[in-house]
């Protein structure tokens, strides 16, 4: 099978395939390190710690999947384009966002994986439509606006996890058998980059053990934003708790420490809260999504699996339209746009190597910008 293309003399070529691989890159790589985190009622708070974090209270919560590290500046930066961190490094966390820019790239990684985002503000659920990202010297109004944003608690996009649920996760779910202190341990060091870590930097994510869950920095590295507004624990009504009002406080929930906190502060249990709009060199998030039935049932991969079959027969068939299908199949993702009049426009082929990949063939002193299928 051969697909030929001609293209014209002229500046700038783009294949859309080339983004779209991108795009597909970071929703899978995402997926692949989402762990699942199956519910339960737990016991959330301290005794005898910060009086914010009492009274010791019961909290029940449904399945949710949360990702196994905090979200890395190369997975931001495929997301949101920019990358403002200040110790930098692909693997290391991003930080420099505020509660808004965490919301943001939620939504947007949500459309990438063609979920349905979970946050929405004036009725939008396209961040490109909310205008700018409110920041410290932002007008009050542009602050408040933002705040407003609501959250679609039925859409199954990413989002950030509520306190509870960061809670829960912290201290190893079910799958927890004691109450350490810090995620994982009560040593702070097998667990967390915090304070005493020489350097003051952040470091790569899953630098050391996990906890029970197999999640990596809930404790240290960076603080974790979380959905809730900051108030007081209530001992009624929770299930699912999703925090106070915005207008108890007007600050958001940040949870797990970072690489400045002593070892109080990456307590399990500790709580700390700042303005929305606050970015720092120790400010981060992680990101989840409700859970579905087939993932925690361990089908997930015999559902893959049996997607993949249905695809061989219609490339392997002797029949001529199931041929042609696969034929469009494979060249669905690039964009066609008219072709030049040009008699010297140079071809190009495309050719399928032994293992089904396409192999292209182009004269690299050509600029390119627009061709034609031709079969």
């Amino acid at each position: 099978m051969k697909i030929k293309l001609l293209a014209a003399l002229t500046g700038g070529f783009l294949l859309a395939g080339a983004a779209f691989a991108q795009d597909s890159d970071i929703v899978a790589s995402i997926e692949a390190d989402m762990v699942a985190v199956e519910g339960s009622t737990f016991s959330m708070g301290s005794f005898g710690n910060e009086t914010n974090e009492t009274p010791v209270h019961e909290v029940s919560l449904d399945d949710f999947y949360m990702l196994s590290t905090e979200v890395t500046q190369s997975q931001y930066k495929a997301v949101m384009e920019v990358n403002f961190s200040r110790f930098r490094g692909a693997d290391r966390p991003v930080e420099e966002v505020s509660w808004y820019d965490a919301v943001v790239f939620c939504n947007k990684l949500s459309m990438l994986a063609g979920y349905v985002p979970v946050y929405s503000l004036d009725g939008s659920t396209n961040p490109d439509e909310w205008g700018d990202i409110p920041r410290i010297d932002a007008k009050d109004e542009d602050k408040a606006r933002w705040n407003s944003i609501t959250w679609n608690e039925d859409a199954d996009g990413y989002r950030l996890p509520t306190e509870a649920e960061w809670e829960f996760a912290a201290k190893g779910g079910i799958k927890e058998e004691e109450d350490p202190i810090y995620s994982g341990s009560d040593v702070i060091t097998d667990v967390a980059w915090n304070a005493d870590t020489p350097d003051g930097e952040t470091h790569d994510v899953a630098g050391k053990l996990p906890n029970a869950l197999g999640l990596y920095d809930m404790s240290g590295n960076v603080w974790e934003w979380v959905w809730d507004w900051y108030g007081n624990y209530h001992t009624v009504d929770n299930s699912n708790p999703k925090g106070a009002d915005a207008d108890v406080t007007g600050r958001k929930m940040r949870r797990g420490g970072s690489i400045k906190s002593d070892a109080v502060f990456c307590r399990n249990a500790n709580r700390a809260s700042s303005v929305p709009e606050l970015r720092g060199v120790d400010l981060g998030f992680r990101i989840v999504r409700n859970a579905d039935d087939d993932f925690l049932a361990g089908n997930a991969d015999e559902t893959e699996s049996e997607d993949a079959d249905d695809e061989l027969p219609a490339v392997e068939s002797e029949d001529e339209d199931s041929e042609s299908d696969a034929e469009v199949a494979e060249v669905s993702s690039v964009v066609i746009v008219p072709e030049t009049e040009d008699e010297d426009t140079p071809l190009i082929s495309i050719d399928l190597d032994d293992e089904g990949n396409l192999v292209m063939d182009v004269d690299e002193d050509q600029a390119l910008d627009s061709f034609e299928i031709e079969r």
